[in-house]
């Protein structure tokens, strides 16, 4: 099985620092230049390491787009999670990295409303490898060191904060949990961890089969403690208009 890396180092969290928001400047990553990100398609079709994802027609495009054919993939493992969790069928849904055989268009293919596969090409995809392996993270406030559990039994970030958490909540969706640092109680700096959780693991049933089909977003909640491995280095915050429409 592979793992999935994404901006993530294993070392002990950095001081408090000011988060990226909107179109604001993201964290510092001196290894930004050398990273080479791999290309993802969601889908619920099975394939093998070889096997060629081939174009199909645009849904819902006429004319002259009508007849072009493209297959859609991204760069970000976010939009390809969604888009193998609201893809249609039963089968389970899956992730792949992909080689695209041909030019590939930016920003053409995204869903209005939630993520989705935002690039194109008219020429097929090769497939690497499936994602079977997948990292966890944790959005909060909290100043968290490695090795730290985040433990249920407190009062709850969200809501009526004397309410006490029974859960501890993370996600495989780095959104998620960027959501989850912004509206989290406190004045504390953002910050979102990369966890391990340490026993048995649910869909959080606050965001599953709600508003969208299955869980898009790869929350989950757990009565275990979750272990702070690392911290992500860098994240791009919402824009201020939607975290304030988010906690009206």
């Amino acid at each position: 099985m592979v793992a999935v890396r994404r901006n993530v180092r294993h070392i002990p969290p950095a001081p408090p620092r000011n988060v990226a928001r909107g179109s604001g400047p993201r964290h510092h990553d001196p290894f930004a230049r050398t990273r080479v990100t791999p290309f993802y398609h969601g889908t619920r079709l099975a394939h093998r390491a070889g096997d060629l994802v081939v174009p199909a027609s645009d849904s819902g495009a006429s004319g002259a787009a009508a007849s072009a054919a493209h297959v859609f993939l991204t760069p970000t493992l976010d939009e390809a999670i969604w888009s193998a969790e609201l893809a249609d069928g039963d089968a389970p849904p899956r992730v792949f990295v992909v080689q695209p055989l041909g030019d590939v268009e930016a920003g053409v293919g995204a869903t209005p409303g939630h993520p989705s596969m935002s690039w194109r090409s008219l020429a097929p995809l090769r497939v690497v490898h499936e994602v079977t392996e997948w990292l966890h993270y944790h959005g909060t406030r909290a100043d968290l060191q490695r090795g730290d559990l985040i433990t249920p039994g407190y009062n709850t970030n969200y809501g009526d904060r004397t309410r006490s958490a029974n859960f501890v909540y993370f996600a495989r969706t780095l959104d998620a949990a960027t959501w989850g640092a912004e509206l989290a109680a406190g004045d504390g700096a953002e910050r979102i961890y990369l966890v391990e959780p340490t026993g048995p693991l649910e869909d959080d049933p606050n965001v599953t089969n709600a508003r969208f089909r299955g869980n898009p977003t790869k929350s989950f909640r757990s009565r275990a403690p979750l272990r702070v491995v690392g911290e992500v280095s860098e994240w791009r915050g919402h824009a201020p208009d939607a975290i304030a429409a988010m906690k009206a």
